[in-house]
């Protein structure tokens, strides 16, 4: 019965719902300003057109269809267009035994719609799951105040704060972007950050502040009938085949050194295994939707580095990016995994290896029917 009301709860807010890594407490921040779009110079037109490095070593991955196989993987057919796969065991890039469940959509079958969800009062990812009656869905952004939020051709959140929350950290979390029309057309945008620089060097000896301007008036300026679903994350992890992800962190800098710092702080955010939550597009016009548990003695949970060596080596993406993690990262799948909310993974939330612990988010990626 109390399943149910929360159910009905949830409907009642349908109206508004248009479509982190660590135990951190989640701060609701204040709204963001409106602001009237400016030409965001030098940001380029399209970070999503933008070529990579001309060469270089992952080029030979270019045109390489790679699909998951092996000791430890399974896969099963969802529904037509969509596979769900996952991998159980000791991998050989972190050394360690790993949990992963992935999803991949086959964009050129029209019978799906892959949306961004926003939540205003906040749901778990099994009750956004049963609201839409989505065949997958999964987690998203990080909080509303580190990002900028569209759904539905809506501004929901505009990249407010220029620090994380209220720890002081300059806000590094929207140095790229999810977009999608609402039906097969995802993109993953590269804008970049003062803190790291990337492929684009608009931002060079810009200050945090300024670099927050820039990024929000360029999401801003992107039309809301080409992009009505846009979400910005970091880091990137693939961009044009290059593993940018590989190198986000500073490695000059001690493991050690990395732990002291504040769970905020890039570098220990994105060095220290953590579960994650992931999506890709690769060259064959397929998106991957992934997940790794982390935080129990079933899955240690994946750095950034080795989750873009982990996506890079089983998927051959052209183009991925870091989502929300930690207790956020939760995946759902029509007939798979908890009979009755359809969790596969075992959300680290609660503290227990079960499908229970799920994070509240605002924000989550659905694969609904037509």
């Amino acid at each position: 019965m109390k399943k149910l009301f929360n159910i009905l709860l949830l409907v009642l807010f349908l109206p508004a719902l248009t479509c982190c890594v660590g135990k951190e407490d989640i701060i609701d921040l204040p709204g963001p300003q409106q602001e009237e779009p400016v030409d965001p110079d030098p940001l380029p037109d399209d970070p999503g057109d933008q070529p990579g490095t001309p060469s270089g070593p992952w080029d030979a991955n270019r045109g390489k269809v790679v699909t998951p196989s092996g000791t430890g993987w399974t896969s099963t057919v969802v529904s037509e267009g969509i596979t769900y796969y996952t991998f159980d065991g000791k991998d050989d890039i972190t050394g360690t035994n790993q949990q992963v469940f992935a999803i991949d959509y086959d964009l050129s079958n029209t019978k799906y719609e892959l949306k961004l969800t926003y939540t205003a009062n906040k749901a778990v990812t099994s009750d956004v799951h049963s609201a839409y009656n989505s065949v997958v869905t999964m987690n998203a952004g990080y909080e509303a105040g580190s990002i900028y939020i569209r759904s539905g051709g809506s501004d929901k959140s505009m990249l407010p704060n220029t620090t994380i929350g209220t720890t002081g950290i300059p806000n590094w979390k929207s140095s790229a972007a999810f977009s999608c029309d609402g039906h097969q057309s995802p993109k993953i945008l590269f804008v970049g950050s003062p803190l790291r620089d990337g492929l684009v060097t608009g931002f060079k000896d810009k200050t945090v502040e300024e670099s927050v301007v820039m990024q929000r008036k360029y999401y801003m300026s992107l039309s809301k009938t080409t992009h009505p679903y846009l979400i910005s994350s970091a880091p990137i992890l693939v961009y044009d085949y290059e593993p940018i992800g590989e190198n986000f962190c500073d490695y000059t800098i001690s493991d050690a050194a990395v732990k002291k710092l504040p769970a905020e702080n890039p570098e220990h955010h994105q060095r220290v295994r953590h579960p994650r939550t992931a999506v890709a597009i690769t060259e064959n016009n397929h998106f991957i939707m992934f997940v790794v548990d982390g935080r129990n003695t079933h899955s240690a949970g994946m750095s950034c580095r080795e989750l873009t060596k982990f996506m890079v080596k089983h998927f051959n993406p052209q183009y991925a990016l870091n989502m929300d993690g930690g207790g956020s990262s939760t995946l759902c799948v029509e007939g798979q995994g908890d009979a009755t909310t359809h969790v596969v993974n075992y959300p680290c939330d609660n503290d227990t290896y079960d499908h229970a612990g799920e994070r509240k988010r605002d924000t989550h990626f659905i694969i609904v029917r037509k």
